[in-house]
């Protein structure tokens, strides 16, 4: 592994910081790295599909199977994750609890995303414009048989996470 005898955990607790606050130190970002060359490695499927933002021009992107549009945008390689990085805040890590990663998927290619279970529907009634093909970014993991979907990003989004009161 290249890591001296008996220094993996404290490399390995060095690079989880503050895990309990959410304060990584690279940790979660290594791991999805890992796990993308895992994927690579073991002849995941790479799917491709197209991305049309509000107002802006169409981009291609990927990903492999069995990862979230989320997981794209913040983990993602190439130019096309790039770009949905910009589009798809992802503000709440993933738990659905923001509605900032939601999405429009063309009706076309709805039924093999499928629709949202009844926790994201309860999210998305709360998302910016939701439409009949709505799904929340962090919901929808990529699948070989969904190569050459076309998704669009709303013109916004509500952030509800920072409406969740803590106290």
């Amino acid at each position: 592994s290249g890591v001296p005898p008996g220094a993996m955990l404290k490399m390995a607790t060095a690079m989880a910081g503050r895990w309990e606050v959410g304060e990584d130190a690279g940790l979660h970002a290594l791991a999805k790295s890992v796990e993308q060359e895992v994927a690579r490695s073991s002849g995941r499927t790479l799917v491709r599909f197209t991305v049309r933002p509000s107002g802006g021009p169409a981009f291609a992107c990927e990903g492999f199977e069995g990862m979230s549009l989320k997981d794209i945008a913040e983990f993602g390689s190439g130019e096309g994750a790039e770009l949905l990085r910009e589009y798809i805040e992802c503000a709440c890590s993933g738990v659905m609890a923001c509605s900032t990663c939601q999405v429009y998927v063309h009706p076309d290619w709805f039924p093999r995303v499928g629709p949202p279970g009844e926790a994201e529907l309860d999210m998305l009634e709360l998302a910016h414009e939701p439409e009949e093909t709505s799904r929340l970014g962090c919901q929808v993991r990529l699948t070989p048989d969904m190569d050459g979907m076309s998704i669009s990003i709303p013109s916004g989004a509500n952030n509800m996470f920072d409406s969740i009161p803590f106290e």
